[in-house]
């Protein structure tokens, strides 16, 4: 697989793994979180916005990767 195609690839499977992960989100929020205190809520969504970076950075550095000659 050329870097081109890992590329495209990459991309859509990230799209759709942000809002795979936007949806977990919500679900989890809306199952165990909604009366929560608002420490709790600030600590929820900081915490899991930043999350998703982790298995962003696998599918990026999996598209980086040269072409093999």
């Amino acid at each position: 697989m050329t870097q081109r195609q890992r590329k495209a690839l990459g991309t859509v499977l990230t799209i759709v793994t942000l809002i795979a992960w936007a949806v977990m989100g919500m679900w989890i929020y809306d199952t165990w979180l909604v009366g929560a205190n608002n420490l709790i809520h600030l600590l929820f969504f900081v915490l899991f916005g930043l999350a998703w970076v982790f298995p962003a950075m696998v599918v990026i550095r999996w598209m980086a990767k040269p072409d093999r000659l």
